[in-house]
């Protein structure tokens, strides 16, 4: 079965070339590398043209957007370039471990979608700064709409069945496409190890009030289909949101909704922390409200 690695980058002169070589130093050696380059005005192209000349065009091709169009648009237009029967997905900013695609690939005849728990986290340097001991349920779909699923690092999808990324959901678009994936039948496996490598750094996006608005377009879209069994780990995720953002009254309201479907959700200790530090930011909420004002 051959793969399809597909990495969009933008502005990505520092990382790019780490995270191609940890792709050419897989164990499974079936692949191309699609890079999607949107509109870099740094030196990506030069670093990738200068350290993998003698790949390019045969492990690895090179697209460049005509303009910026942000990530999904880059993810998606890779797969159209790419001529893979599985398609991984790598961040520009982030890693693997050399046996990484040999060991997703072997659940490629039993499911459609492979997704690898991301535990490890490096720094600028690619050393490790801490490895995840967070417990995650045994249901995949628990996992999935509590809102513990998304990174498109951990990723990987049959051709056949991708749905293809939303640019109208840019922060969350990793975890929607689970979700639709999902609600659509398609079947998805978790594995837990520390195969994938994210690398946390001061331009990551987790901060950014769009990533809020996005989690509120999700929410909107998918309230209604939501399996009655997940719902209230939903709604806690968005109300976890909200109270993150400092959007303390929206925050509230769901999570009143959530416990009164699953009032069980404050015995887990993770949710009941997360309650307690969030609940009563009053400062976070008066920076949310001046965010918006900016908006």
């Amino acid at each position: 079965m051959k793969v399809s690695v597909v990495i969009p980058v933008y502005n990505g002169e520092k990382f790019i070339n780490r995270a191609i070589y940890s792709v050419l130093n897989q164990s499974f050696k079936d692949l191309e590398i699609v890079v999607v380059d949107d509109c870099s005005t740094d030196k990506t192209a030069q670093i990738i043209f200068s350290e993998f000349k003698d790949h390019i065009g045969k492990s690895i091709f090179y697209y460049k957007n005509e303009q910026n169009m942000e990530r999904s648009y880059s993810r998606n237009r890779g797969v159209e370039f790419s001529k893979g029967e599985f398609i991984f997905f790598l961040d520009y900013d982030d890693e693997w471990e050399k046996s990484y695609l040999e060991e997703s690939i072997k659940y490629s005849d039993r499911y459609d979608i492979v997704y690898s728990f991301p535990r490890t986290f490096i720094d600028e340097k690619s050393e490790v700064v801490r490895i995840s001991k967070k417990r995650i349920p045994e249901d995949e779909g628990k996992i999935l709409f509590s809102g513990q699923i998304g990174y498109p690092s951990a990723s990987g999808f049959k051709r056949e069945v991708f749905l293809g990324y939303r640019d109208d959901i840019i922060l969350r678009e990793d975890w929607e496409i689970f979700i639709r994936s999902y609600l659509n039948g398609i079947r998805i496996k978790i594995i837990d190890n520390t195969k994938v490598k994210i690398r946390e750094h001061g331009s990551r996006t987790s901060r950014n009030l769009k990533m809020l608005f996005s989690t509120m377009k999700v929410y909107e879209d998918y309230i209604d289909n939501v399996p009655e069994n997940y719902l209230g780990d939903f709604l806690f995720h968005i109300a976890e949101m909200n109270l993150r953002f400092g959007n303390l009254p929206s925050g509230w309201k769901i999570l009143l909704k959530a416990l009164k479907k699953e009032p069980s959700l404050l015995k887990n200790r993770r949710n009941l922390l997360s309650f307690i530090k969030r609940g009563a930011r009053l400062d976070r909420y008066i920076s949310f409200i001046k965010k918006q004002l900016k908006v």
